[in-house]
């Protein structure tokens, strides 16, 4: 057991290097949800509605992977970039294909498929982990 004096001097030691374990927990956390995101398209997810016959018969009809939703040519899931703002401590993952947001929020025509937001949810028991992992490391002084 340590003394309240010695668990101070371990806080006042760890505390420079509290801002930038969490960028590193971040972007380790975003990696994941990056991952996951563009694992997706060419998948059904839980929610997603079947592809309508027509869109089945177009992915046919240009040789695309059939019924592999979200998927074509295999362009938007390697759009999908991460993004840590050192300051707010936020990670964001998103990406610069218009049609990413309408397959994320779908359109008068196309039902939501949310793969973005999906892979950052799938990554919070990571997060729980990594983010534990740093307060014990901080709080210890290991």
């Amino acid at each position: 057991m340590i003394s309240p004096s010695q668990f101070a001097a371990i806080l006042e030691r760890e505390i420079g290097s509290v801002h930038p374990k969490l960028i590193i927990g971040l972007d380790k956390v975003g990696i994941l949800a990056q991952t996951l995101a563009a694992s997706y398209p060419g998948h059904y997810q839980s929610g997603w509605k079947e592809l309508s016959p027509f869109t089945i018969a177009d992915k046919e009809a240009s040789n695309w992977p059939s019924p592999s939703p979200l998927l074509r040519s295999g362009d938007m899931a390697e759009s999908i970039h991460r993004v840590i703002d050192p300051i707010e401590l936020e990670v964001v993952i998103g990406s610069n294909d218009k049609k990413a947001l309408w397959q994320e929020m779908g359109t008068v025509k196309i039902p939501p498929r949310p793969f973005l937001a999906l892979g950052m949810q799938n990554s919070i028991p990571y997060a729980v982990d990594i983010f534990n992992e740093i307060a014990v490391e901080l709080l210890s002084g290991k």
